[in-house]
């Protein structure tokens, strides 16, 4: 089976620590001891592809963003887990 990679942010997500009147998703994450609110912006059909790519690929998610952000958002992007990897600051 093929590998396919897929860059989170920017590609599959925009987020934004500004608020965003129509974010899909808000994520309270720790930073430095304050707990801040990240606004994300879904692209269209992320999980129709997801679940369809999955059937075809091993599908990996990467992000130069750290776990403490990527993770509770992938969990939330991906329930079914369709992705077998996820790679995050951490891992490069």
């Amino acid at each position: 089976m093929k590998t396919l990679v897929l860059d989170l942010d920017e590609t599959l997500v925009h987020s934004s620590f500004k608020p965003v009147e129509n974010a899909d998703i808000t994520l309270p994450i720790e930073i430095d001891g304050q707990i801040c609110t990240i606004y994300v912006l879904v692209r269209p059909h992320v999980a129709e592809f997801l679940k369809r790519m999955a059937k075809i690929y091993e599908l990996v998610v990467f992000t130069a963003s750290l776990s403490k952000y990527a993770e509770p958002l992938m969990l939330k992007l991906d329930p079914n887990n369709y992705c077998a990897y996820k790679l995050f600051r951490e891992h490069c």
